[in-house]
């Protein structure tokens, strides 16, 4: 039962991203290649238990389904340092505090989230429209998924997910 929620909760999602994506004219999505994510361990207990019940290659090979319904191509990319580089000039002397990213040679602050999906964009050749959002994050509230404020204080209690929009 729980693995059924689980599939439907990352379809419904798939599925509005896939049609959003779609109706702004996009003709490729690049993820993020999750390879060796649980054998992360000094995230803590918590952390891993949320690690282990994803199910990676799952949402994949469903984001190439739904995306090949819409004749969208799904690829995968190497997330490897790009939280780590500023987008803006190039420089490696950053600095990160939590989830915020700051660069040490042009001053640029933006989210470390942003700023990898910003690198992955250059790496692959494509446009970057200059705008650093913060991700929005998302709770199934069991029939869809809802924008919910972060806050940082209170603890995640329901299935959540996190997506970059700019």
């Amino acid at each position: 039962m729980r693995r059924r929620r689980f599939r439907h909760a990352i379809n419904v999602m798939i599925k509005a991203m896939v049609e959003e994506v779609y109706t702004l004219g996009i003709s490729k999505i690049a993820v993020g290649r999750l390879r060796g994510v649980r054998k992360n361990n000094h995230n803590g207990k918590a952390n891993s238990m949320i690690n282990n019940f994803w199910s990676f290659n799952y949402i994949i090979k469903r984001f190439r389904e739904k995306a090949e319904e819409y004749g969208i191509e799904v690829i995968e990319v190497s997330e490897y340092r790009t939280s780590s580089i500023c987008p803006r000039c190039g420089s490696k002397s950053t600095a990160a505090k939590g989830r915020l990213f700051k660069c040490l040679s042009c001053g640029l602050e933006a989210h470390r989230d942003s700023v990898g999906v910003l690198n992955i964009a250059r790496l692959r050749g494509g446009e970057v429209n200059g705008a650093v959002a913060h991700p929005l994050l998302l709770r199934w509230n069991g029939m869809k998924w809802k924008p919910k404020r972060a806050v940082n204080s209170q603890p995640m209690k329901t299935l959540e997910a996190r997506i970059s929009r700019l």
